[in-house]
């Protein structure tokens, strides 16, 4: 394999990480279920962050490994200065033919910050990619030891130029009544009337990068930016959806509730729909999400509602809120970080 495209590396890309799903994972970053890390906010971003490095360095060791055993005469180097990219591709010249920028996203995470600010000019289109990693807390029997594992759960592997100027395109067409303008090294926006300041870090969290409706069809790389912002916006939405499956599977194990996830919701809804339910001594929960909730009654939502039933209801960010009926629906409790706060959600539900 003297010539390696973007398909050939996501295929072992895809591979290598069912190997640290099944592997590398379930020793070096896995604990016992009954060790509980620290839960503030500080530690559980420590915690993330240190995740994120090692499924990075994961990722480029059993890259390394497929590459030798396909005879491909490629090898993976970690770049070890903090710049664009992580990961360095090399022919058997050891010479950069790709470059893979990895990002390790938290499925339970409410604000998945990962961040593409690398100026257009830096990026090769065709050559450098991003290589998005959706993981989240897994347990597993292994033997007699339950453990607790980071499991990467979906993979979206995009062409960074693509990205990248689908980013910066739709960020000048958003101008919002301000000035706005990309210098040769950073995007800088008008702090008054007589002068301009550099972006203060919003622009390219990878979350809300897409494509304006507004583009241009007469944009250069048009056609192929539409269809990247395609499967990108299709990858968004599954990693949400993803987010949101494991969060109401965490409170339904917390509960010790049997949940039933409905298979055809691919995406987050926009009006109020039921995306899981589970089944208590007395009554249900019924998890419920939509940016557009209306004003409409929860029997309006939901098909048939007792009075011992439980409400559940997530936002895209994971903001929550525990519902319940006296003479009317009423919030017990809410909160913002549903992965730290299970024990507060499980209190609610038993209130009453």
């Amino acid at each position: 394999m003297p010539d390696m495209n973007k398909e050939d590396l996501q295929k072992l890309i895809l591979e290598a990480i069912s190997r640290i799903n099944n592997g590398i994972s379930k020793t070096l970053t896995a604990r016992k279920s009954s060790e509980i890390p620290p839960q503030d906010t500080r530690h559980l971003t420590d915690t993330r962050t240190r995740v994120s490095t090692l499924l990075e360095y994961s990722l480029s060791y059993e890259l390394n490994h497929l590459l030798v055993e396909r005879g491909t005469h490629h090898s993976v180097s970690n770049v070890l200065w903090n710049v664009f990219p992580d990961l360095v591709l090399r022919d058997s010249a050891f010479d950069n033919v790709m470059g893979l920028e990895v990002k390790a996203l938290h499925t339970a995470a409410e604000e998945k910050s990962a961040n593409l600010s690398t100026p257009l000019s830096l990026i090769r289109k065709g050559k450098d990619f991003i290589v998005i990693l959706a993981w989240g807390w897994c347990r597993s029997q292994e033997g007699v030891i339950d453990i607790t594992y980071p499991h990467i759960h979906d993979v979206g592997m995009f062409d960074a130029w693509l990205i990248a100027k689908m980013r910066d395109s739709t960020w000048l067409i958003n101008s919002n009544g301000r000035v706005k303008g990309i210098d040769i090294s950073t995007p800088v926006i008008n702090s008054d009337m007589h002068s301009v300041k550099a972006e203060e870090g919003n622009l390219g969290k990878l979350m809300r990068i897409h494509m304006s409706d507004e583009t241009s069809e007469h944009m250069p790389s048009f056609e192929e930016m539409l269809q990247e912002a395609e499967a990108y916006t299709e990858f968004k939405n599954r990693i949400l959806m993803l987010g949101l499956n494991e969060t109401i599977k965490d409170i339904s194990e917390k509960a010790q509730c049997v949940l039933s996830i409905p298979e055809d919701i691919q995406s987050p809804p926009e009006i109020a729909t039921v995306i899981g339910s589970a089944d208590r001594l007395l009554g249900k929960i019924h998890y419920v999400t939509g940016t557009k909730r209306s004003n409409v009654s929860w029997e309006t939502v939901i098909e048939s509602l007792d009075d011992n039933d439980v409400i559940i209801q997530l936002g895209n960010k994971l903001d929550w809120k525990v519902i319940k009926k006296t003479e009317d629906w009423f919030i017990v409790s809410f909160g913002k970080k549903p992965d730290i706060e299970l024990e507060k959600i499980h209190q609610a539900i038993l209130v009453g």
